[in-house]
Formats: C-alpha cells, sequence, structure tokens
C-alpha cells in the first residue's frame, strides 16, 4: 500500500493590489472557463473577475467559488471549504461547490466526509471526471480498494489519454501480488507517462511483476529500458540466476550493492547465490547480518532456518522457522485484514488493529497510513449526523 500519487496541485499566493483602472478593462469570461482558471492558478484573469462578481448580489456566491478555489489552490484549504459551506447547495453551483469540498474535505483527511459527498456528486454527475478521481482516491486511503478500483476504472473510461488513473491501478494490484493485473496497467500508464523518474520506477515494478511470473525475458527487456540503479541491478540478478548464470548475477549483485542497494531481498538472492556455489557458512553469515537490519522480514528466517539445515544446526534451525512462522502469521493476518477493511470501508477498528500489525512488521509508513484512516473513519462517524461540508 501507498499513499495516492496524483493528487498534485500547483502552489498560489492570493494577492490583491491590482488597480480598480485595470480589472475595469479585463474581458468578460463565462463563468466555467473562470473555474478552470482558477482550477489552473490563473489569478490574472480570475481576481479581477471575482471583484466584478462582487459588485452583484445574485453573483457573489460564484465570486465565492472562485476565491475558494484559488484558496485550494493556494493550500489554504479549511477556509476554502468555509467559503464553499456559505453557498447555497441546492442552487446552481451545487455541482462544482460538492466537487471542490470533496477535494478539500479529502485533503483534510476527513475522508468519511468526503466520500458521502463525492459518492452523491458522482450519482448526479455520472460523467464528472474529477469527481470520480477524488473518490477513488479517498476510497484507496480508507483501504476500500475494491471500491477505488471501480472509481479510478471510470476515470480510465472517461479520460483514456490519462496514465494517472493506470499508475495507481497498477500499485494497487502490485500490493496484492495481482502481477498479469499490474502489469496491464503499468504497461498502459508508461504510454502517457513523460516524467523519466516517474517511467523509471514504472518499468521496476514492470520487472518486479514479470519476474514474479518467471517472465525472466520480458522483465530483462523492461530492465534495458529503465536507468541504472541497485534495484535494477539487483532484478537483473533474479533473471540471470533464474537463467542459469550464476556469474553473471554475481556480477549484478556486486553492481547493486555498489549503486547502494540495501534490502532483505538482496540478501536472499546473495544467500541462494552463495548457496549454489556451496558457500553456506557464508549464506549464513550474510542472512544473520540482514536480519540485524531487517528484523521483521520473514523471508530471512526461512531462508536461515534451511541453511541452518544444512550446515546440522537443526535446534536453532527450529528456533528460526518458528519465528519466521510468527511473522508469516502475521503477514497473513495483514491480508486478512486488508480484506476486511475493503468490505467495511468506515471500520476504525479493523484499521487500528492493521496499524499494530504493520508497527509489528516494522512497517512504519504503512502503520502511520492505517492510523490516519482510522482516526478518518472516527471523524467520519462524529459528523456522520451533521457537518459544515456540503452534504447533498
Amino acid at each position: 500500500m501507498r499513499r495516492t500519487w496524483f493528487l498534485i496541485a500547483g502552489a498560489l499566493i492570493l494577492s490583491t493590489g491590482t488597480a480598480a483602472v485595470l480589472w475595469l478593462r479585463q474581458p468578460s469570461f463565462s463563468f466555467d472557463t473562470l473555474v478552470v482558471a482558477a482550477d489552473n492558478g490563473d489569478l490574472s484573469t480570475v481576481a479581477p473577475a471575482i471583484r466584478r462578481l462582487r459588485n452583484s448580489k445574485a453573483e457573489s456566491a460564484q465570486a465565492d467559488v472562485l476565491e475558494a478555489i484559488l484558496l485550494l489552490r493556494g493550500g489554504r484549504v479549511e477556509k476554502a471549504l468555509s467559503l464553499l459551506a456559505g453557498v447555497d447547495q441546492e442552487g446552481p453551483l451545487r455541482h462544482i461547490v460538492m466537487q471542490y469540498a470533496g477535494e478539500s474535505l479529502h485533503r483534510l483527511q476527513r475522508l468519511g466526509e468526503a466520500a458521502r459527498v463525492l459518492e452523491v456528486l458522482v450519482r448526479e454527475q455520472p460523467d464528472n471526471v474529477e469527481a470520480h478521481r477524488w473518490l477513488g482516491a479517498t476510497w484507496y486511503d480508507l483501504g476500500a480498494y475494491n471500491a477505488a478500483i471501480v472509481e479510478l476504472e471510470a476515470v480510465v473510461r472517461l479520460a483514456p489519454d490519462d496514465y494517472r488513473p493506470h499508475h495507481l491501478l497498477g500499485i494497487m494490484y502490485a500490493d496484492f501480488e495481482q502481477h498479469a493485473e499490474s502489469i496491464r496497467e503499468f504497461t498502459a500508464a508508461l504510454k502517457g507517462a513523460a516524467d523519466p523518474q516517474l517511467r523509471d520506477s514504472m518499468l521496476l515494478e514492470l520487472a518486479k511483476a514479470h519476474a514474479a511470473l518467471h517472465e525472466y525475458q520480458q522483465a530483462t527487456a523492461c530492465l534495458d529500458q529503465a536507468s541504472e540503479s541497485g534495484t535494477a541491478a539487483r532484478l537483473r540478478a533474479v533473471c540471470l540466476l533464474a537463467d542459469g548464470q550464476p556469474e553473471q548475477a554475481d556480477e549484478q549483485i556486486r553492481r547493486a550493492k555498489q549503486l547502494g542497494e540495501e534490502s532483505p531481498e538482496l540478501a536472499v538472492l546473495e544467500s541462494e547465490l552463495l548457496e549454489q556455489q556451496g558457500s553456506i557458512a557464508q549464506a549464513e553469515s550474510v542472512l544473520q547480518q540482514a536480519i540485524l537490519k531487517w528484523p521483521a522480514w520473514a523471508g530471512l528466517y526461512y531462508r536461515l532456518g534451511n541453511v541452518q539445515k544444512q550446515l546440522g544446526q537443526d535446534q536453532q534451525a527450529t528456533v528460526t522457522l518458528q519465528t519466521w512462522q510468527k511473522y508469516r502469521d502475521l503477514a497473513t493476518e495483514l491480508t486478512q485484514l486488508n480484506l476486511k477493511a475493503i468490505a467495511e470501508p468506515f471500520n476504525a477498528e479493523i484499521r487500528d488493529r492493521l496499524a499494530v500489525v504493520c508497527e509489528e512488521l516494522q512497517k512504519p509508513e504503512l502503520a502511520e497510513m492505517w492510523k490516519t484512516a482510522a482516526e478518518a473513519c472516527r471523524k467520519g462517524a462524529t459528523s456522520a449526523t451533521g457537518s459544515s461540508a456540503p452534504q447533498g
């Protein structure tokens, strides 16, 4: 599980000081055009229009909406939400207010409220791409992945040239080891992504997925397109070792270390190579050192237990494999809790337990994510009967 990557807005500083003689000469724009300009942070176009709209009582609500969008893009999210809450919820601006209120609530981690607002909006405006996008992000942050997938697939349908939903879908499928699905989504995302760093990360994800499916030729083809890195070298070693090329795999393991790769996966790979070479004691040493760095990584204990058996250390192997069983059970519980969280998107207790399990597995980022989700569920429960946000 990784945090949502596609919710990015440019920074904007809201200023006043343009002389009246200048804004009076500004051309008139439709409200829809002004909304787009505000969303893009075009202060020179929107600020004069806001002042003009405030001169008309009938159009002051439009000014509030435009100012709220500018505030939102400038990072003043609570102020933006407060302005939106003052606009007539049943009037002609209802849907635009709901869209930006939903985004604001999400940014404030008031996820339960965001979900309720955005669910109403997508029912009333099923072709609203941004509503589906933000609802998908909200379900994702709540751990309701099936619901998130539905919304992201709606974005794919409505905006087929947008690579971002494919990217997030790829991440989600990779987290659940649905490798074929992750390959499909990352491949689609690569068609639209231009940022070199992002493309590299997706190529590495593709290589991992292909390697997991024993598709080593396809994995190598992905690595050939990616920039050189420790992770890329490690994955090359995986493919070479599987292809019966231990010497070349050894070279790539050394190269991965030179490039700064430090991971339990690299330690396991190195131990496998050493075992093939007959250096069993050295393999044990590599695994023991790795456990000191990653004491909750189950795969290290499994490998170490088998190595200890080969060394005739049966008693130590039994203890090691018992530790492996402990962490494997925690990993199984993590999977089961994830499935429960999907089925119960507002259950705070499940998310509390997920945070505890992640801490025991030494996954601090995931633990913090689940703590945030649990708190959001509790906030949503306490505000279910009343909120300053538009509820639909």
